[in-house]
């Protein structure tokens, strides 16, 4: 598989850092990489283009990207930036992407993982969480949701708030219970993550099939009926 991560939130210097989110960002990627021995996967590690100094990620069967343009996202519309990013991820053909800290570009329609650090307890709060949690996102709450094919959060009070004020399925909701994000049993969460990326994955190509079999039988009509 193909697996791209965001890490831009790592740098310090990004105007939304989290030391905590950023530290668990790291650790994440750091784990879920040490845990592929057998290099099995290709990690896509999306990065702030102001970052240089990622040598602690590189391995053979990492691929090192990073986010163009991101410093003068200020002065473009958000809507624009968005789109760029969108486009830049669909150019790394992932088979699914995640976002550690929740940031989901627009319009970008490959399969998509985030984790959810909080969820406002109530549909009056989700403005001011859409504005300062989610990273300059300015759409709805719901629509933010809407965008991801599964979320994920850390305490079932989470799912709960998710699928009961929020309406979002809950077959779409994992929760990957941790009391302290600095504290993750990782041994853990790496393996919850693996079995989640592979879930996402295979139902990326479950649709490719559907494609290409209602591909099939359409080029089989046209041929039955250009021979009557």
């Amino acid at each position: 598989m193909r697996i791209g991560i965001d890490a831009h939130i790592i740098l310090p210097k990004h105007k939304r850092y989290d030391p905590k989110i950023a530290r668990y960002t790291e650790q994440l990627i750091l784990n879920l990489l040490d845990a592929d021995k057998d290099k099995k996967h290709t990690w896509v590690l999306f990065f702030d283009d102001r970052m240089k100094k990622t040598k602690k990620f590189e391995r053979d069967n990492v691929e090192i990207k990073h986010f163009p343009f991101v410093h003068y996202r200020k002065y473009l519309p958000v809507v624009y930036s968005h789109m760029m990013i969108s486009a830049f991820l669909a150019a790394a053909r992932l088979d699914v992407f995640h976002s550690p800290e929740g940031l989901i570009p627009f319009v970008y329609t490959g399969k998509k993982v985030t984790t959810f650090h909080y969820v406002p307890k109530g549909k009056s709060e989700s403005n001011l969480f859409v504005r300062t949690f989610m990273l300059g996102a300015r759409k709805a709450f719901a629509g933010l949701c809407g965008r991801a094919n599964v979320i994920i959060v850390n305490k079932r009070s989470d799912k709960v708030l998710l699928t009961k004020v929020h309406k979002v399925k809950p077959e779409r909701v994992v929760v990957m219970e941790t009391d302290d994000i600095e504290r993750v049993d990782w041994s853990v969460r790496v393996k919850e993550l693996t079995r989640l990326y592979k879930r996402v994955a295979k139902e990326k190509e479950k649709r490719k099939r559907k494609g290409r079999e209602e591909e099939r039988k359409k080029k089989e009509k046209k041929v039955k009926v250009a021979r009557k």
